[in-house]
């Protein structure tokens, strides 16, 4: 881990589906049932995990820029005291896993996860659930053609368990900051390992589904599937249509007949240099062409550097926009640094913590209350009064958003309201538009399961806010649901094709 490295965010974005299923694992695993027919499976034993849940709340108290922002301290540690009390009743180290209190930071950035030999081990013992699907607000369809149930299908229940039900158990297993709710928007194309976890060991399935166009319900089994093969189905899946635009950090795509540009930003961890090629070229041929609308699709935009925002926005902007933002934390130092690590687990030397300190003793001051506010030391290069692009486009600006959209992706899309420059489609950012966590990350290997706790080290406020009220950006349309089942039926994307529609009819 690069500490001194000013935006050193998470590039999880284009990782395989095994990697990606490992991770997810270890995720999942803070918060769901799993059968303790595996109580062997984990080399860690029950105590392990509770001392170190333990170990990891008491890191974040000290550690985290703003633990008691969304709780207060006396309700968090009442809630921690007792969630690892009923961890401890339980019979075994994966029956614990469902009382993990981590949620209770309520942050997209924190994150604790097994190691990747258990991770491994989980993943090659689970039956999974057959079917890739789509949720959408509170809906599940099935996302693959040619399977036993028609692709379109709405699933009504599994194992007798509604989708409501469903979906509530699964949410947890989803960080988002403060009390955002469209963390599914991230979970859906992972579903069959998450539903699978509440219960790895069944043989079959029973579903209860409608078809497309009928009323009527119908009953099947399905037989569980093996890793390979759902590894398998996972890539036969529809939607969401961008599969190859989600393949690549920027792509961009042109239709002539509606004179549109389309630009799918999957990450703002860009250098200045590589982002102004992608941005500039794409506007320039945009403009060549005397186009009259850009969609800038940034639902899997996972954050990055705010100052890339600010330089996509400069390609839309028609007149100088602020471009203010600063950085807030409780604590310089550095908590338990005999567990904080580098790169590859490699424990923090004294030079490492040493350096670490000095850097952001230079850039951050203490306020009267306390808290540490990022100097003009920190913000060196940050273009406050930010001037158009020569080659910016003058048309009709469309931003898609969902609960992938984190970071300094939302700052982007704020940017964009701000300025009432666009027209947001989607749904609710996955982190806040006020503020988020960001920056530079610490990583601390907990000494008895060997797992990993991530650890954002200062808050990030946009627009010089002085509060945060929990909430990310609202867009201004949603695709109603009848359109989004009847886009998604035809294997088309929901949100864009809305987005077309809506130019259109122009």
């Amino acid at each position: 881990m690069k500490l001194y490295s000013k935006f050193n965010i998470q590039k999880g974005i284009l990782k395989s589906f095994k990697r990606y299923f490992g991770m997810i694992v270890a995720i999942v695993l803070q918060s769901l049932t799993v059968s303790s027919q595996h109580k062997n499976l984990l080399d860690v034993t029950k105590e392990d995990l509770i001392a170190d849940y333990r170990l990891a709340m008491d890191i974040l108290k000290k550690q985290h820029p703003n633990p008691y922002k969304f709780i207060d301290s006396t309700d968090f540690n009442r809630k921690v005291d007792s969630l690892l009390t009923m961890m401890n009743a339980q019979p075994d180290v994966l029956n614990c896993s469902q009382y993990s209190p981590l949620y209770l930071i309520r942050d997209v950035h924190t994150n604790l996860r097994f190691s990747e030999d258990n991770s491994r081990n989980i993943f090659g013992m689970i039956h999974f659930f057959p079917f890739p699907v789509i949720i959408e607000r509170e809906k599940i369809f099935i996302n693959i053609k040619g399977a036993e149930i028609p692709f379109g299908s709405e699933v009504l229940s599994i194992d007798g368990m509604t989708v409501k039900d469903i979906i509530a158990a699964l949410v947890a297993s989803v960080y988002s900051d403060g009390h955002i709710n469209t963390g599914t928007d991230r979970i859906a194309s992972n579903f069959q390992l998450l539903f699978s976890l509440l219960a790895p060991d069944r043989e079959s399935f029973r579903i209860t589904y409608t078809t497309p166009g009928s009323s009527a319900v119908k009953k099947v089994t399905i037989p569980f599937s093996s890793p390979t093969k759902a590894f398998h189905d996972s890539r036969l899946a529809i939607l969401p249509m961008n599969q190859l635009q989600r393949a690549y950090l920027v792509y961009r795509n042109y239709f002539d007949d509606t004179k549109t540009g389309l630009l799918t930003i999957n990450t703002f961890s860009l250098s200045e240099s590589a982002a102004y090629k992608e941005f500039s070229e794409f506007f320039k041929e945009v403009n060549q062409r005397g186009y009259e609308h850009v969609i800038i699709d940034i639902r899997s935009n996972g954050g990055g550097n705010p100052a890339i925002s600010a330089l996509l926005y400069s390609f839309l902007a028609d007149a100088p926009f602020k471009n203010v933002y600063n950085y807030r934390t409780r604590t310089i130092d550095i908590a338990y640094p005999e567990y904080a690590i580098a790169d590859y687990g490699r424990k923090l030397s004294d030079e490492d913590i040493r350096n670490h300190k000095n850097f952001l003793y230079q850039r951050f001051d203490k306020d009267s209350s306390g808290i540490y506010i990022g100097n003009a030391r920190l913000k060196e290069g940050q273009l406050e009064n930010f001037p158009p692009d020569k080659d910016a486009f003058k048309g009709k600006v469309y931003v898609l958003t969902g609960g992938g959209t984190v970071s300094a992706a939302t700052y982007f899309a704020s940017l964009v309201r701000k300025n009432k420059r666009g027209l947001v489609i989607g749904k609710e950012t996955g982190s806040g538009e006020k503020a988020t966590t960001a920056a530079w990350f610490l990583k601390y290997m907990l000494p008895r399961t060997k797992s990993i706790l991530t650890v954002p080290l200062s808050e990030l406020y946009f627009f010089n806010a002085s509060a945060d009220d929990g909430r990310g950006l609202i867009p201004d349309r949603e695709v109603p649901l009848e359109k989004f089942v009847t886009y998604a039926r035809a294997g088309q994307d929901p949100e864009l094709m809305y987005a077309l529609e809506l130019i259109n009819a122009l």
